[in-house]
């Protein structure tokens, strides 16, 4: 049974993921149903760990814990600081109260899922994290996968039993592998600028020199601006798509662009690397 029900959780969550990939690298936009599915996955598990484990009602707060944060990811509404207030207070509520009163592991497996929310709502906002979909996937992993999936022997790295598993929990292992995978973006950018002679710290790791007419159809930020009538170059994305505008009336034809990442795809390799070979760090 423990070989179905955690086969039940890789493979579904394997799917949604190469599926959000493709809509990432073609659209660079995720249908939300996408995180509906695995939202709806940790729901029932949870729901099924507090009946086998004959939590009661307390440990009824954790399943509904997990539908609150489910419905702050994925309904769309307008802005409003009462209703977020609201939604974080219950959210709060309803962590907290499982962690304190079950406690034990069921409680520090359990309070991994909302501190993941947390952060990655802190992550987004401050915009480390760009993208939503990308936030709502790795919460959503979370509500999932609270503990690492063992299936077939794998992963080929053990899972320790101390505190490492608890503070790198699953969710976090695969935002941390994505990021270093997302990584190789910079390598690539690199090598390609200094065959083309483009020299330009550090734009030459985070993005390219493009023609302006291109720049304007790919799936690319300007790292190039023109501020009270000079041409400004700076290194990061300006999300402004009234910036390939001023450039061209400025008369600029190549500029310094980064790409829009599809930060699925290194999130769904991530995730993959964690089932089979597992996480690296724990090797240390």
């Amino acid at each position: 049974m423990e070989l179905s029900i955690t086969a039940l959780m890789v493979f579904p969550t394997l799917v949604v993921l190469l599926s959000a990939s493709v809509f990432d690298w073609k659209y660079r936009e995720i249908p939300d149903w996408h995180w509906a599915i695995l939202f709806l996955m940790g729901i029932v598990l949870s729901a099924i760990d507090v009946i086998d484990s004959d939590l009661g009602l307390i440990g009824s707060l954790m399943p509904i814990c997990i539908v609150l944060i489910a419905f702050d990811c994925l309904y769309d509404r307008e802005p409003s600081a009462l209703t977020d207030v609201a939604i974080y207070i219950s959210i709060a509520i309803t962590a907290m109260i499982p962690f304190f009163v079950i406690g034990g592991d069921v409680g520090k497996t359990f309070i991994s899922i909302p501190i993941i929310y947390a952060v990655m709502n802190v992550l987004y906002y401050t915009g480390i994290v760009k993208g939503g979909a990308d936030a709502k996937s790795i919460i959503a992993i979370s509500t999932v996968f609270p503990t690492y999936p063992e299936i077939l022997g794998m992963p080929l790295i053990d899972v320790p039993s101390g505190i490492e598993s608890q503070l790198f929990v699953p969710a976090f292992a695969v935002l941390t592998m994505a990021l270093v995978l997302s990584l190789l973006y910079g390598v690539y950018n690199l090598i390609r600028n200094l065959i083309a002679g483009n020299t330009m710290l550090p734009q030459m790791v985070m993005g390219t020199v493009m023609p302006l007419e291109k720049a304007k159809k790919s799936k690319v930020w300007s790292m190039e601006d023109i501020v009270d009538g000079e041409p400004l170059i700076v290194a990061s994305a300006i999300e402004d798509e009234d910036v390939w505008r001023r450039l061209e009336n400025y008369g600029k034809s190549e500029v310094w662009v980064t790409a829009i990442i599809p930060f699925l795809i290194p999130i769904t390799a991530a995730f993959i690397i964690l089932v089979t070979v597992g996480f690296p760090l724990f090797i240390l």
